[in-house]
């Protein structure tokens, strides 16, 4: 069988790894280089890595078709290397098979605290795996309230709880909405209330963001505020422990970072870059 090696770039390449693997494409080995990393998938699978790649910050060049013999000769080579390379996937795809973050989303969100007690009774906290019996959880979730629909999925590390109210004439969350982290304002979307802060500003968390509040004529009355806010901050963390854990626990902490630089210290590694925080107040 042949395979084909293809050379990624981009920024935290190496979670193209997890990229792939997402989409369905097996990483039959994978390496990584000073600007890049290569992986190694199977031939047929050459122009579906092309097409998750496409429209990402990823870029796939320098494609090399290689048979067992080449494969032999360059794992003689660069044992260590793909080694740890190996090592690196693996803890990929543990992680992936992991709770890393749960999401509650949908127009029964508020019940947040309620879905998280259900998952924690049936087994189900940060770095366990998901859920082995759905149902039972679902039942329980159903079970609250004005709760008419449910659904729990699983992909790349994150467990989304899906819950549906029935009653549309639920009352909306008050008082204003807060900045959640130290940093610049990414973008700001404003349906009601009175923004206190613009795109590009530098802010501080807890400051208001949007304020519940409306200005008519001379006279401010009171509303509802229905706003989103986004904040890039720095991340500057530092984790005991191999570069594999860092980067997960690095993922749990921030999510997506940008600019991702790692640096071996003396007691783990430390994990460097930029991430974006998020609050919103009756937004979707």
């Amino acid at each position: 069988m042949r395979s084909c090696e293809i050379f990624i770039e981009g920024i935290g390449a190496a979670r193209a790894v997890e990229k792939l693997a997402q989409g369905g494409v097996p990483v039959l080995a994978a390496y990584v280089q000073k600007k890049g990393v290569v992986v190694r998938v199977d031939g047929k699978d050459r122009e579906k890595v092309f097409a998750i790649l496409r429209g990402s910050c990823y870029n796939g060049k320098n494609v090399r078709f290689s048979g067992v013999l080449r494969a032999v000769r360059l794992l003689g080579k660069q044992a260590g290397l793909l080694i740890g390379a190996a090592v690196f996937a693996c803890a990929v795809l543990f992680f992936q098979s992991r709770v890393l973050r749960i999401e509650v989303v949908g127009s029964g969100a508020y019940y947040r605290s309620e879905v998280l007690g259900a998952l924690a009774r049936n087994g189900t906290e940060m770095f366990s795996p998901p859920p082995g019996d759905r149902a039972a959880v679902t039942a329980e979730i159903l079970s609250l309230p004005r709760v008419s629909f449910c659904s729990l999925s699983h992909e790349g590390g994150v467990l989304t709880v899906r819950v549906e109210v029935s009653d549309d004439a639920l009352p909306l969350a008050g008082g204003n909405l807060l900045i959640p982290a130290d940093g610049v304002v990414e973008s700001l979307t404003v349906l009601s209330g009175t923004a206190r802060v613009s795109v590009g500003d530098r802010v501080q968390a807890g400051a208001v963001a949007v304020e519940n509040v409306t200005a008519i004529g001379e006279e401010t009355l009171p509303v509802t505020v229905i706003a989103g806010v986004r904040v890039r901050y720095t991340v500057d963390a530092e984790y005991a422990g191999s570069e594999a854990y860092a980067l997960a626990q690095a993922y749990l902490d921030h999510g997506e970072i940008e600019g991702l630089l790692t640096e071996k210290t003396g007691t783990g590694w430390r994990v460097t870059g930029e991430a974006l925080a998020c609050a919103a107040l009756n937004l979707g």
